[in-house]
Formats: C-alpha cells, structure tokens, sequence
C-alpha cells in the first residue's frame, strides 16, 4: 500500500479501472465544426434540475471549445458502437465527426442508434486537477425508437460485454431496484434512528 501523497498515477489508473463503466460520446457543434470525445467519465448528479457532468483534461480540444458554446450532447453508446467509440478517442476526432453519421441535436449533434442522448447547457465548470468538470442540465432526451443491444461496457482498460441472467434461477437470484439504493447521508456507530424514517434517495 502507498504512503498518504505517494499514490502512482498507473497504480492510480489501475485501480480505478476496477469499476466498470459503460461508454459515452460527447458532442459538441463549434462554429461551423463538430467535435467529439469519447469518456467514460460521465454520470448524473441530480433529478431536479436533472444534471449530469463529465470530466475532460485540460489540454485536450474539447476543453478549449467549451467556454464558446452553449452546451454538449452525451450519446451513450450500444454495445454496436465500439468502432465508433474508438473513433471518437483517437488522435483525429474531427475526421471522426465527418465520417460517422450524425443526427441534429438540440444543442450539439447526436449520435444515431445510441442507447440514449441528452442535449445539455452548461451550467458549469469546476477545478478537478488535470480535468475539467463540465456540469451541464439536461435541457431534452432523445431515445431511440427501436430496441437495441445491450451498452457498450469498460473495464480495467478495456471494452467488454455485460452479460446478462440466462436462466429464471439466474434473473430470479437479481436485485430488485427496490434495493439498489445507495445513501449519501452519514451513519455513525451510535446512529439508532429507525431506517424506515430515513428519506430514500430519488431513483
């Protein structure tokens, strides 16, 4: 185990890569460009206003083009859009944006055949180390009209698939989302408050 302020950035990167992500394109339209960046660094952050972020390093293009548009465009990605995933994180991500199909897009162009899209205005920037943390409220959702395949996944570095039960016993054996909840307040060791009266998060 590291010393407190000795973590190694590739024993850093490796341990995160533990958690399992799915897959994300953004999109931005720039002037007369477009341009996007894949990440896997997205989530959401409130219901109400429904808020979602994602982080961007500094020196990347995408973070010199933010302060002049409006807002972004997060397209999650299908598990049929790795090769479009890998486009979108190569060094070239502007021939990218002219080589894949693009759809319009409330505030930036979307990404056909994603899972889901959301058109989001900036609300935000915050310090995050050697990244930017772009917040952004989702202003309109764009989901798509015909069923898909499942998402496209990451983990430690790599693309993969989620697999989902096969069998009754397996999909019987699931959580149900009645308990997948996951608190933000704080418990302590003397904490005797009845659970039942704690407030559940939204989701």
């Amino acid at each position: 185990m590291n010393s407190p302020g000795t973590v190694d950035p590739g024993s850093f990167r490796r341990a995160v890569g533990q958690f399992a992500t799915g897959v994300t394109v953004i999109t931005v339209q720039h002037g007369g460009h477009v341009h996007g960046m894949t990440a896997n660094s997205f989530t959401s952050v409130s219901l109400e206003p429904p808020l979602v972020l994602f982080c961007v390093i500094k020196t990347a293009r995408m973070a010199r083009m933010l302060p002049d548009v409006e807002g972004f465009a997060v397209n999650i990605l299908s598990d049929r859009q790795l090769e479009i995933s890998r486009q979108f994180a190569g060094a070239n991500k502007e021939q990218a944006a002219r080589t894949v199909t693009l759809e319009q897009g409330q505030i930036a162009p979307l990404l056909p055949g994603s899972l889901a899209a959301m058109s989001c205005r900036t609300t935000a920037v915050h310090e995050g180390g050697d990244h930017w943390i772009v917040v952004g409220e989702v202003v309109a959702l764009h989901e798509p009209t015909t069923s898909l395949q499942g998402p496209l996944a990451f983990f430690r570095s790599r693309y993969c698939d989620l697999v989902e039960p096969s069998t009754p016993a397996e999909a019987a054996d699931r959580w149900a989302n009645a308990d997948m909840r996951i608190y933000h307040d704080e418990w302590s060791a003397g904490d005797l408050s009845d659970p039942a009266e704690r407030q559940d998060p939204p989701w």
